[in-house]
């Protein structure tokens, strides 16, 4: 067993680097000012993405600011450098947030790419729409899916409706269960999922969380709707959205960007706006709304290049009503609850964690995963004993641990990943 980190690169890093979220066009131009002032968005700036309008997300805010009512307050959760609250086109556009990296309230973005990422989603919302800077990454664009999983769990606890994933890693194998664990979680509240497909020219499935498939995958498309420079492709591809060329807030000023890593803010823009209309829409539900109003890019329906396509919202009905699939029936009555023992049973002392009457690698898996919590080498022989909590016997403590790991009770990863071979 051993514990493994992960490394995380921010978008303006160069393509030799192992684990780039995404990757600067060579056009790329700082504008020091520009004509007006304020906060995004209040159509004060116009649109500064090219792509607010080609998803026709200025037209759905129009939409929503004029139906006469209240529009509630939707959080996106951004997880990545930081936020530079300097940067005065996002006054008013951002509620508090937190630094994992330093475990400290100071979110300053000492980089850039959170900043940009948090300007589009801005531009592509109404200001009832918030972002929550949750600060994953350093300066360099280095951090470990652990905060990552970390920031998820804080994200959830303090309201938020969508979460943006700019950011990939190397790990096809899905080894880093605590933010496995963290996005299905969000997920089953109802939260919608955003990622980023990476920079590599490859395909989508080698990164990680691309290549899960409980999220909702971006990967980027030029202004004439053709793949953008080194953005993945592959079968995880969801939909293909503006990352070419983009214009945002930056540092103290704009820049025009590229990368997968400012196509998918466009994603959480759209869901935004959809949890603006209802905010009972979840993530499985907006999914579907994204592929009803998505305009095909490549061949016919779903390919490996566009995924469903460009998501276009110009055409959303607000005054409609969502109509819910039907619902399986539920049971009338709840399967019987096994009681907790007070005693070890001699299947939980042997290590029979699943209770099938066989002790095999399973078993041992799941111990494993609990033994990740507490942080505390064991070998096989002490593992297949069931002594968790390690004071020299098995006992109905061992026990009540083992059933709580199992059952997964809401429990954040704190400490790292375990890993087997």
């Amino acid at each position: 067993m051993k514990k493994t980190a992960l490394r995380m690169l921010s978008l303006l890093m160069a393509i030799t680097m192992a684990l780039t979220v995404g990757l600067i066009g060579a056009s790329s131009a700082a504008i020091d000012d520009m004509a007006d002032t304020g906060a995004l968005n209040g159509y004060m700036l116009g649109y500064m993405s090219w792509g607010v309008k080609t998803m026709g997300l200025d037209v759905l805010q129009e939409k929503l600011e004029k139906s006469g009512k209240a529009l509630p307050e939707v959080i996106v959760a951004v997880m990545d450098t930081g936020l530079n609250t300097s940067n005065r086109y996002l006054k008013g556009r951002y509620i508090d947030g937190y630094n994992f990296i330093n475990q400290t309230d100071d979110y300053n973005d000492d980089q850039y790419h959170g900043t940009e990422v948090c300007g589009v989603i801005a531009d592509g919302t109404s200001s009832n729409v918030k972002v929550m800077p949750l600060k994953v990454m350093d300066g360099n664009g280095d951090g470990k899916m652990q905060d990552t999983a970390k920031a998820i769990y804080y994200a959830l606890d303090h309201g938020a409706d969508v979460i943006n994933l700019s950011l990939s890693g190397d790990d096809k194998n899905h080894t880093y269960h605590s933010l496995d664990d963290a996005i299905a979680e969000a997920v089953s509240r109802g939260v919608v999922v955003i990622v980023a497909a990476g920079n590599q020219d490859g395909d989508a499935s080698l990164r990680y969380p691309a290549n899960k498939d409980n999220v909702i995958t971006i990967t980027s498309v030029n202004k004439n709707n053709k793949r953008g420079l080194l953005a993945n492709y592959g079968s995880v591809i969801d939909f293909a959205l503006p990352g070419m060329n983009i214009l945002a807030p930056h540092r103290s000023f704009m820049l025009l960007d590229s990368g997968t890593s400012l196509a998918a803010p466009h994603a959480a823009a759209a869901a935004a706006l959809l949890k603006t209309w209802d905010k009972s829409l979840n993530q499985a539900e907006i999914y579907e709304i994204f592929k009803q109003h998505a305009v095909d890019l490549g061949d016919k329906g779903f390919d490996t290049t566009y995924g469903w396509g460009m998501i276009d919202m110009s055409d959303f009905d607000i005054n409609a009503t969502y109509v819910r699939p039907t619902e399986p029936p539920v049971p009338t009555e709840a399967p019987t609850e096994v009681p907790v023992p007070t005693q070890a049973p001699c299947s939980y002392v042997l290590g029979d964690v699943d209770g099938n009457g066989t002790v095999n690698t399973l078993d041992v898996t799941y111990l494993m995963r609990a033994l990740a919590m507490l942080d505390t080498p064991f070998s096989e022989q002490e593992l297949l004993r069931g002594d968790v909590d390690r004071n020299g016997s098995t006992g109905a403590n061992d026990v009540v641990l083992i059933r709580q790991y199992l059952v997964r009770m809401a429990v954040a990863y704190p400490i790292g990943e375990v890993v087997t071979n």
